[in-house]
């Protein structure tokens, strides 16, 4: 088992929080959970049932079919920035690398080209998760040995016009392609989606050539910090993936990126990927529009004058900022063993980090999500009992309605299509959408 280095659980619980919009209908709901503690939650449930929780009897994970007039393809890239030392290591002579998944459109099939499985070596990584979480392996093996939608180094599908490209930024302490859920639907639908694996924030990060780097920030609980990590580090993540991009376009030489459309770059998030998309859209025009799933702000403070050009919020459950302004500091700190101090701090920087940004965004909260459902991460655990099935499902349900509003958000402001959601007429259950005043402003000065 490999030795890995991560905070204490603490410091890993205050980072969540930190990370999290904090929404739901209690304290503990508000704080919220790792999807590895809600992992575990249930695994700790399916022993209390009667039915024996056995690999046989353990539903198959599957995703459901896309809804675009496309395949999916997808490729994996290796890249080293040679301008930037890396940070996290005591070798002077490390540079900054990223393990970049790329998913694409494609008009291939599988009669032609293999279909990714979700993990490639799905029992190698269900024991690293079993040696974290303390959860048995074989919880997380119907979701990893399932086959995934992405056709393995397929064509890119060529198109009179190029495909919009969409940076995705991974939760703290998550993978990269944990997001599956949204990813094949969004390239399915003609987009070229380049999501970025943080080194070092991320659980673990394998090399070509067998290198292993494995989670390493032990100030997770500063505010201080997490504003200084992510510009300093996550922001000049996407800058060096968008340069590349770039590079390689004008190279002509890699099918994918001649067909990127790097005129209409979009970014999305999650958690702390959720704060960076905003921070990067602040600090680079390239990114034309973004969303925040179910994430704080850290970084710069949003000025005044809004986040540059379109910004969506995506939450979890119904009125978070007011579950926000009920919580009493010092007895959640005290339910859950984290500092007062640093807690009261973390509160007040994310509410009012929080109210500036609702201001100039389209806010849509989901009323079944927590903060795990924007990722794969709620299919690890399968259900074993008919209640559980009816979980899963409404987890489905709950990705469908995230995707939905997701395509509508960058089909408009990307491709120039008219909304069918964000403006509230048509509705989906259990959605609520919210326009910031500085938005209704915008579209009524356009009108």
């Amino acid at each position: 088992m490999m030795d890995v280095k991560l905070i204490g659980k603490s410091k890993l619980l205050i980072t969540v929080m930190l990370c999290s919009l904090f929404v739901g209908s209690s304290v503990m709901n508000a704080l919220g959970s790792t999807p590895f503690q809600q992992g575990q939650q249930a695994a700790v449930a399916s022993t209390q049932t009667k039915t024996t929780t056995t690999s046989s009897k353990q539903a198959t994970v599957t995703f459901p079919a896309l809804q675009g007039p496309y395949k999916v393809g997808t490729e994996r890239f290796h890249w080293v920035d040679k301008s930037r030392p890396e940070t996290f290591t005591a070798n002077k002579m490390d540079h900054r690398e990223l393990m970049i998944q790329v998913w694409y459109p494609t008009t291939a099939t599988s009669a032609s080209h293999k279909l990714e499985p979700y993990a490639t070596n799905p029992a190698a990584l269900s024991k690293f998760y079993e040696g974290y979480m303390k959860i048995p392996a074989a919880q997380f093996l119907p979701l990893l040995t399932t086959t995934t939608q992405s056709l393995i180094k397929a064509p890119i599908a060529e198109a009179k016009q190029k495909h919009p490209v969409l940076i995705l930024s991974h939760g703290f302490g998550m993978l990269n392609d944990t997001y599956r859920f949204i990813a094949e639907p969004l390239a399915s639908q003609g987009y070229i989606v380049v999501s970025v694996q943080h080194t070092y924030n991320a659980l673990i990060t394998t090399f070509p050539n067998g290198k292993v780097a494995t989670f390493n920030d032990s100030n997770g609980d500063s505010t201080a910090h997490m504003d200084r990590l992510i510009t300093k580090v996550w922001v000049k993540d996407i800058q060096f993936v968008l340069d590349r991009l770039e590079q390689l376009s004008e190279k002509k030489n890699y099918p994918i990126w001649k067909q990127a459309d790097l005129n209409k770059v979009g970014m999305l998030g999650h958690s702390f990927g959720g704060a960076t998309a905003a921070q990067v859209m602040l600090q680079d025009s390239r990114v034309r529009a973004g969303i925040n799933m179910d994430g704080g702000f850290f970084g710069k403070v949003i000025p005044e004058t809004g986040i540059p050009g379109p910004f969506m919020l995506l939450s979890a459950g119904y009125d978070g900022l007011k579950n926000l302004e009920s919580i009493d500091p010092k007895q959640a700190a005290e339910t859950q063993g984290v500092d007062e101090k640093k807690f009261t701090e973390m509160l007040k920087h994310v509410i009012a980090r929080y109210k500036q940004a609702v201001r100039f965004s389209y806010s849509v909260s989901f009323r079944h999500a927590n903060h795990g459902t924007f990722s794969d991460t709620p299919l690890i655990t399968p259900p074993s009992a008919s209640n559980d099935t009816s979980s899963l499902q409404t987890v489905y349900r709950t990705h469908s309605s995230i995707n939905a509003y997701t395509l509508d958000f960058f089909d408009h402001f990307l491709k120039g299509k008219p909304t069918k959601l964000l403006d509230g007429k048509n509705k989906i259950e259990d959605v609520k959408v919210n326009i910031g005043e500085h938005v209704k402003t915008k579209i009524a000065a356009a009108k």
